[in-house]
C-alpha cells in the first residue's frame, strides 16, 4: 500500500480507535480509584479485583498504537490550520473534546506506571540468600475430590519428598488411594473429606477450629515436634467466593455462568474468623491451604498484614496455580490465570526457596516452599500424642 494510502486510512480509523482507547483508559482509571479506596462489597467490583491484573495488560497495545494511529493519522498542514482556526472560534474546550489523545497518553502511562508497581513488581525475581542452616519443606496440594489420575500425582509427591504435605479435597474413602504415603510418612491427620496432613514429624497435639457455624467448614492445626522445636501446622480450604447452587455441578464453578454468581462474603467472613483464631498463635507457625483468593483481591491485605506470604518471599514470577488448562478440557498451552493456593508463615521462618510442581490430574498446581528457623534454639523433645500417628 502506498504511503499517501496508508495515511488516508490511518486517519479515517484515529479517530473510532482513539476514542475507544481513551474510553478504555477511563474506564480502568475508575477501577484504580475505586480499589485505591478499597471499595468493595459489591460483587462486579470484588470480581474485577480478582482479575485486576487482566485490566492493566492491554495497555501494552493500547499505549503504543495511540501513538501510532496518532501520528499516522496527522492531518496534512492546510487541513491542520484550518481546524485550528475553526476550534479557536469554538474555544479551548472544543479543542480538549475533540483532541483527547495528549491527556489518554498520559493517562495511560499513568496506569502502566500503577500496573507494574501493583502487579508486576511483587513477582520479579529478588536474590533469596541460601540457607545457613538446615531446612524442611512443605506442599500444599488441592488433589481435587474427583482427580482420576491420584497415583500421578501421589508418586509426585513421594519423589518430591516434602517434609510436610498439606492436602485439600481429599474425597471419602482417599485412604485406601493415598497409602503409599502412609507407609512414608509415620504421621497424620485430616478433616474427612477436606484436609490431610502428611509429617516426618511427631504429633504433639490436634485441634479442629470453626472457622463457619453450622452447617460449615472446619480447619485443622497440628502442632508438631520438629526436631525439638515446636512448629503450628495450619491446613485450610476456603469456600469458593460463588452464590451456592439449588443442585451442586462442579462443572458450573468454572465455567462463564458462574461469572453471575460470584460473590465473596461467605469466603471473606471464613477468612476473617480464621484470622482472629490464628491471631491468638504462639508458636512458630505455617498455614497452607486452598484459599480460594486471588493474590489481587482486597482481603489478600488483610492476610498479609498477619502473616507472610512465602511465595512473596522466595517465589519467581506470578506463581498462577488454577485453573490448570488440561484439567478442565482446555489446551496444555493455556496457562493458569490465579493463585489462589498459598503457604503462609510467621517471621521465625525464613523461606529459602518457593516453586511450582507439576499437573499432576488436578486442577490445581503443587506449591512446594523451602524453610529456614531464624535462630530460634530446639526446645527439649516432648513425646506425642497417643494417637499422634495417625489421627481421625
Amino acid at each position: 500500500m502506498p504511503w499517501s494510502s496508508l495515511q488516508v486510512f490511518l486517519r479515517r480509523i484515529s479517530t473510532p480507535i482513539r476514542q475507544l482507547i481513551s474510553l478504555y483508559a477511563l474506564l480502568v482509571a475508575l477501577f484504580t480509584l475505586l480499589r485505591l479506596l478499597r471499595c468493595s462489597g459489591a460483587p462486579v467490583i470484588d470480581l474485577a479485583n480478582t482479575f485486576a491484573p487482566y485490566w492493566f495488560m492491554p495497555l501494552i497495545v493500547t499505549f503504543p498504537l495511540s501513538i501510532i494511529v496518532t501520528r499516522g493519522g496527522a492531518l496534512p498542514a492546510e487541513h491542520a490550520r484550518k481546524r485550528l482556526s475553526r476550534l479557536s472560534k469554538l474555544g479551548d474546550g472544543a479543542d480538549a473534546l475533540s483532541n483527547p489523545p495528549r491527556w489518554s497518553v498520559l493517562l495511560q502511562i499513568c496506569l502502566i506506571a500503577i500496573g507494574l508497581y501493583s502487579f508486576a513488581a511483587p513477582g520479579m525475581y529478588r536474590p533469596v540468600e541460601p540457607p545457613q542452616g538446615e531446612t524442611f519443606s512443605v506442599v500444599t496440594f488441592n488433589v481435587q475430590g474427583s482427580n482420576h489420575e491420584l497415583q500421578q500425582a501421589t508418586d509426585w509427591l513421594l519423589r518430591t519428598a516434602p517434609d510436610i504435605i498439606v492436602l485439600q479435597e481429599t474425597a471419602p474413602g482417599y485412604d485406601g488411594r493415598l497409602a503409599p504415603l502412609y507407609e512414608v510418612y509415620a504421621h497424620e491427620d485430616h478433616i474427612e473429606g477436606s484436609v490431610r496432613v502428611f509429617s516426618r514429624y511427631a504429633i504433639l497435639d490436634r485441634q479442629i477450629l470453626k472457622i463457619e457455624d453450622e452447617p460449615g467448614l472446619d480447619a485443622l492445626r497440628l502442632l508438631l515436634n520438629q526436631d525439638g522445636r515446636e512448629l503450628a501446622v495450619y491446613a485450610a480450604h476456603f469456600t469458593l467466593p460463588l452464590k451456592p447452587r439449588a443442585q451442586f455441578d462442579p462443572h458450573a464453578d468454572i465455567g462463564p455462568e458462574a461469572l453471575l454468581r460470584y460473590d465473596e462474603r461467605r469466603r471473606n467472613a471464613q477468612i476473617r474468623r480464621f484470622l482472629e483464631v490464628a491471631r491468638g498463635e504462639s508458636k512458630p507457625f505455617i498455614v497452607a491451604g486452598d484459599f480460594n483468593m486471588s493474590d489481587a483481591s482486597l482481603i489478600y491485605d488483610e492476610v498479609a498484614a498477619q502473616m507472610q506470604d512465602a511465595w512473596r518471599g522466595a517465589g519467581v514470577g506470578a506463581g498462577r496455580t488454577w485453573p490448570v488448562a488440561e484439567a478442565i478440557g482446555l489446551p496444555r498451552v493455556i496457562q493458569p490465570l490465579l493463585r489462589i493456593d498459598y503457604v503462609w508463615h510467621s517471621a521465625d521462618l525464613r523461606p529459602t526457596a518457593a516453586t511450582l510442581g507439576e499437573a499432576i490430574g488436578s486442577d490445581h498446581l503443587p506449591v512446594t516452599v523451602e524453610f529456614e528457623w531464624r535462630s530460634i534454639p530446639p526446645l527439649t523433645p516432648r513425646p506425642p500424642l497417643p494417637q499422634g500417628e495417625r489421627g481421625s
